[in-house]
């Protein structure tokens, strides 16, 4: 079967038609179609092909099939976990990155795909009022862009130390203290068992209502650990999307003999580029490693996110760009960006021309717009939300979400109560928000991320959610007609 080069247009056209009807059919979509995974399997799986097919026909066939159980998640009703939609240019030059098939590890390989992440880089840190020095690198999202920082923290921790972990390994390494959050991500855990770390002596720091470090305990907990230590803090909580005391977490990171400080700003990093909602960063700049993803508040295409470190050439020593092979030794001597230097990834596409498109179009005032705008609409959520008896907003409302409970009464009441809530809403179709935990509680995370969502969306959503509280709320009492409430009247519906 012969492969020619004409044979693109027809193909792409075709896919092109598949792909801009979804997206132009996401306002009116059901967020969630409820598909079946047998039934799924039924239409997309089956025999090994042992012949080829018509690829027209492949890709008509992988259209209908799939699309039956596609999450409308760049959607403008999404409202679950932080999943961001996409910036149309954004999504239009990532299609251009696919076409144009580059590698990007080494400047050799694709000169113009090193200058346009050069310049990415360049104009994101400039944009989020980082160091100039920082190193910038592209990955697959904040789970890699957290495993990379954390190499480059425990190498660097214990390169003070007097311990070489590319030559010696960690076998008999110091130990490496680790201080974090009591709202500390699962990325950040899943980062710490793979790098060697482990989580058994992790030292926990207490969190106040809103989800934030406390930073009075820190100082106590520093002066128990004598050695190298790891401090990881967050921009953005993914519950209450709080902010960590920045500059008190710096301060005693400065007041101690070896430490680091990293935060995961996955979500909330981003408030940086808002003249509005920088304050609640102060003093990030001051961090020694931070994570984000692209995909969330940023609207990426998936795959993006990002590693940033102050300092670039503990970046690049951590990533082992020494450690190349000999055919290699010319395109690493080259004076331009090689981008192995800011990542783990040796092969990798061209992750950062989406971002480039993005800051390119958009601009300082664009995204800054963008930012402001989806926390507005989440204060706008919460505020209605609010006004009906037995909806409790159990957080401060600083960024673009919060977590919510439905009921009157005991907790095991209202954890219940909120579940069933959120999964009518997800069946429903309408919108999706998604459930989560608060300090041991049952809540429905509400999170707006994506450019899509207007007030419309918002204040409909707002009437399907207290539909939805109200109905469950009634066949609660009615499957339970002994529970004692403190809600003695139903919410209208």
């Amino acid at each position: 079967m012969s492969h020619q080069f004409n044979q693109y247009r027809q193909l792409l056209n075709q896919s092109f038609d598949h792909t801009v009807s979804y997206l132009e059919s996401l306002p009116d979509r059901p967020v969630d179609k409820l598909a079946i995974s047998e039934s799924l399997r039924q239409a997309i799986g089956g025999a090994l092909p042992l012949s080829s097919s018509s690829p027209d026909t492949v890709l008509q066939q992988l259209a209908e099939n799939v699309e039956q159980g596609l999450m409308s998640s760049g959607g403008p009703r999404f409202f679950g976990y932080a999943i961001g939609g996409t910036f149309p240019v954004s999504l239009a030059a990532d299609w251009m990155v696919s076409a144009w098939d580059q590698n990007v590890p080494y400047y050799v390989s694709s000169p113009s795909m090193a200058i346009v992440e050069e310049t990415a880089a360049e104009w994101m840190i400039e944009l989020l009022g980082l160091s100039k020095q920082s190193g910038l690198g592209f990955t697959s999202g904040a789970q890699e862009a957290i495993y990379t920082a954390l190499i480059t923290a425990r190498n660097t921790l214990l390169q003070r130390a007097g311990w070489d972990v590319a030559k010696q390994g960690l076998y008999d390494a110091p130990r490496v203290h680790v201080v974090v959050s009591d709202q500390i991500h699962s990325t950040i855990k899943r980062a710490l068992s793979m790098i060697g770390i482990g989580l058994e002596n992790i030292h926990t720091i207490p969190t106040d209502s809103n989800l934030r470090i406390i930073p009075k305990y820190l100082p106590d907990i520093l002066s128990r650990c004598d050695g190298p230590t790891l401090i990881c803090a967050q921009a953005g909580c993914i519950d209450s999307g709080a902010f960590d005391p920045f500059e008190a977490l710096a301060d005693c990171v400065a007041d101690h003999p070896n430490a680091w400080l990293h935060v995961d700003g996955a979500i909330g990093l981003w408030a940086a580029a808002s003249e509005r909602q920088c304050h609640l960063l102060k003093g990030i700049e001051r961090a020694d490693s931070i994570d984000t993803d692209g995909h969330k508040w940023f609207n990426m295409p998936y795959d993006c996110g990002m590693v940033i470190v102050k300092d670039a050439a503990a970046l690049a020593c951590a990533m082992g760009g020494s450690n190349m092979g000999d055919y290699l030794n010319d395109a690493m001597a080259k004076p331009d960006r090689n981008a192995i230097n800011f990542g783990i990834a040796a092969s990798r596409r061209a992750r950062g021309v989406p971002v480039y498109a993005a800051i390119k179009t958009l601009g300082k005032a664009g995204i800054e717009a963008h930012l402001d705008t989806c926390c507005d609409l989440a204060k706008r959520m919460a505020d209605t939300l609010a006004q009906i008896e037995g909806i409790t907003i159990l957080n401060d409302v600083i960024s673009n979400r919060f977590s919510a409970q439905f009921g009157i009464g005991d907790d095991t009441f209202r954890n219940h109560l909120t579940e069933r809530v959120v999964h009518r809403l997800q069946q429903d179709g309408y919108c999706y928000p998604s459930t989560s935990g608060y300090k041991g509680l049952k809540t429905m995370l509400f999170s707006v991320l994506s450019c899509h969502t207007n007030e419309q969306d918002i204040d409909r959503s707002a009437e399907k959610i207290i539909e939805a509280y109200a109905i469950e709320l009634n066949r609660y009492h009615l499957e339970n007609p002994s529970h004692e409430s403190k809600q003695a009247d139903v919410v209208s519906e």
